[in-house]
């Protein structure tokens, strides 16, 4: 009867022993999916603007096209005063500060309290558009080191007090872009404007070709 006993007492323990295996497996497997699935909805993925052709995009890579994109939309932006700057161009500051580094964002700042010292905010309304004809092409997106760029955008100024234009130029913005993937919800391009590369410099306009002048 011992002899028995311990047999069925072997059985029972291997089928508990069994058990626990397959739940612990069982776990392992639960746990891989939802990591897995994890990792998945971590996956960003820059679709080009230009669909025209067929595209094979690796995930987490940028393409110059969206970080032009994204430095042109960024950039304009700020500069865009609707109402007043000495109020807008703050306002904006905050407003795009997880597009900024905080290098970038505490160099506007530094440009706003110099400008609204000097009086040429108050009162003042712009507006920054793309030069026409001066829009993106690959020449104008450098890559600098990984996940580092130089952007060269061409943008058209107008500054208004009182209903009457006070100011209109043409300027190239050398701008440093860098990756900047830290809130998805609150940065979903995973980029930022990190400051100017030199001193933005005025386009004169001739019959030939157009060229950049430092701004005095």
């Amino acid at each position: 009867m011992s002899r028995a006993k311990n047999e069925l007492n072997n059985e029972v323990f291997k089928k508990k022993m069994w058990r626990g295996i397959s739940i612990f497996f069982g776990f392992l497997i639960v746990f891989g999916m939802l990591v897995h699935q994890s990792r998945l909805q971590d996956i960003n993925v820059h679709i080009p603007p230009d669909l025209g052709s067929t595209v094979v995009q690796k995930a987490n890579y940028i393409p110059r096209p969206n970080v032009y994109l994204f430095t042109s939309n960024i950039l304009q932006a700020l500069n865009n005063w609707t109402k007043n700057g000495e109020q807008d161009f703050k306002r904006n500051i905050e407003a795009y500060k997880y597009y900024l580094t905080p290098s970038f964002k505490e160099q506007l700042l530094n440009l706003y309290q110099k400008k609204n010292k000097k009086g040429e905010l108050a009162g003042r309304t712009r507006g920054v558009q793309e030069i026409f004809g001066h829009e993106y092409d690959e020449s104008r997106v450098h890559l600098l080191a990984k996940n580092v760029w130089r952007v060269d955008l061409d943008l058209k100024v107008r500054e208004w007090f009182n209903n009457m234009v006070v100011k209109e130029i043409d300027l190239a913005y050398p701008i440093r872009v860098v990756r900047y993937d830290i809130n998805r919800q609150l940065n979903p391009w995973g980029m930022a404007l990190d400051g100017f590369i030199s001193v933005p410099q005025r386009i004169k306009q001739n019959n030939a070709s157009d060229v950049a002048v430092k701004v005095n």
